[in-house]
């Protein structure tokens, strides 16, 4: 925006200073003639007018015409020319112009290098009968235009100076607009990485004065909601903790050794997922990547042999396909597990008792790896289950959603569709 303010503004002063200087280039142009010929005809025709006035008593004779051309001072651009074809003063080949001249007409014509200006001298209102003399003044080029050179350079270099200082307040400007709108940006892009803290110093035009109050009102409206949020999942956690105590009792007394053994490994695992609700909810922080990848089919094993209890005792088939080889996803392992754990348990949610599902992992050639979670049930009826809230059969549509997110993190994706054995089916393709 600041550039195109910039280039329209030089754009602007580029055709203001032009459609000036044309026209005052052509009138200094014109004004160094008008000044060279008006300089030279004065001279022809003081000279001319002495002529005829000495010359009515003595008759002009050569001696004269150069005394009166001495006496002048004008010797190095004035002729005096005879009708014998002599030439007093700067010599000159009688041509055209100079016949005509002898006639009786005074005029101003082109010749080469230059203008003449001729005129015939009268004596008592008459031309003396066989002694019509000529007065001729030349006016080089290099005179006509004398001083144009400088007076068009000076133009030239003021115009450069205009359209320079144009195209400098035009920017000044544009910065006195734009920069707000960038302090913006790098404002709601701090906010997009987590620095919840960030506002705006309003400033610049009233509308863009108006957009960054709205920002900071957002900002710290958003801020009171995710502090809420916190506390209410914080809270949760932290209620939890009662119930898990029962139930680590309740499996300590337990006369199957074994048995209690594998509930409290399972207790434990749940107390360290409240324990990790709990400090993120105290220190807010996104799932991360990681830059020690883990092995996505080594992850699907462990936590499908923890649902496999509950699938057995709901008579759900299950199959597990791990392709040979290394599929690595840039995950911590508990985000990966959580990932699989929301996939499972939406199934033994969402179907009825009895319906089976398959777990498969593999390569999609391109190095990404892809965990493919299908059921034998009625299928997805709406495929934006994976937004938030546009679920159905009761689902709020955050499991999906949370599925999403960490898919995109590692700059993956998920896919839904229908299962081979005509239920509902999720891909999630991971980056590498």
């Amino acid at each position: 925006m600041r550039r195109r303010l910039a280039l329209l503004s030089l754009a602007v002063a580029l055709l203001v200073v032009v459609a000036f200087i044309f026209p005052v280039a052509i009138l200094i142009r014109n004004q160094a003639v008008t000044r060279a010929l008006s300089d030279s005809e004065r001279d022809v025709q003081s000279v001319a007018t002495a002529l005829a006035v000495v010359g009515t008593d003595e008759g002009i004779t050569p001696a004269l015409a150069d005394a009166i051309l001495v006496a002048f001072g004008a010797s190095d651009n004035l002729s005096v020319i005879f009708l014998s074809g002599e030439v007093i003063g700067v010599p000159v080949v009688i041509g055209s112009n100079i016949a005509k001249a002898q006639s009786g007409a005074a005029f101003t014509a082109g010749t080469d290098g230059g203008v003449e200006v001729l005129v015939p001298v009268l004596t008592a209102d008459a031309l003396i009968e066989g002694d019509t003399v000529v007065v001729r003044g030349f006016v080089s080029d290099e005179e006509l235009s004398k001083g144009v050179a400088p007076a068009w350079a000076m133009l030239i270099g003021l115009g450069v100076f205009l359209v320079a200082i144009a195209t400098f307040a035009a920017d000044r400007l544009g910065r006195s607009l734009v920069r707000p709108v960038v302090d913006l940006s790098e404002a709601a892009l701090k906010w997009g990485r987590g620095d919840l803290e960030t506002r705006v110093s309003p400033s610049g035009p009233s509308e863009i004065v108006e957009v960054g109050e709205a920002f900071n009102v957002l900002a710290g409206r958003l801020d009171e909601l995710l502090i809420a949020e916190r506390e209410s999942v914080a809270d949760l956690s932290h209620r939890l903790r009662t119930p898990l105590t029962a139930l680590r009792l309740q499996a300590e007394t337990l006369s199957d050794k074994s048995e209690a053994a594998e509930l409290l490994v399972d207790i434990d695992e749940v107390e360290r997922q409240v324990d990790e609700m709990i400090r993120r909810a105290a220190r807010p922080a996104e799932v991360s990547a990681s830059s020690n990848p883990v092995d996505l089919g080594e992850v699907l094993t462990h936590r499908a042999s923890f649902w496999q209890v509950l699938a057995d005792d709901q008579g759900r088939p299950t199959s597990i396909s791990v392709e040979p080889g290394d599929h690595p996803v840039p995950l911590q392992k508990t985000d990966l597990g959580a990932l699989i754990d929301i996939l499972i348990d939406n199934i033994f949610t969402h179907t009825e008792p009895g319906v089976g599902y398959q777990l498969d992992v593999r390569n999609q050639g391109d190095g990404r790896s892809v965990l493919r979670v299908g059921d034998s049930g009625s299928g997805f009826s709406n495929v934006s289950a994976v937004r938030r809230g546009e679920s159905v059969a009761g689902s709020t549509g955050l499991g999906l959603n949370i599925v999403l997110r960490t898919a995109e993190l590692t700059g993956g994706g998920i896919r839904i569709g229908t299962s081979p054995d005509g239920g509902g089916e999720v891909s999630v393709i991971f980056g590498h």
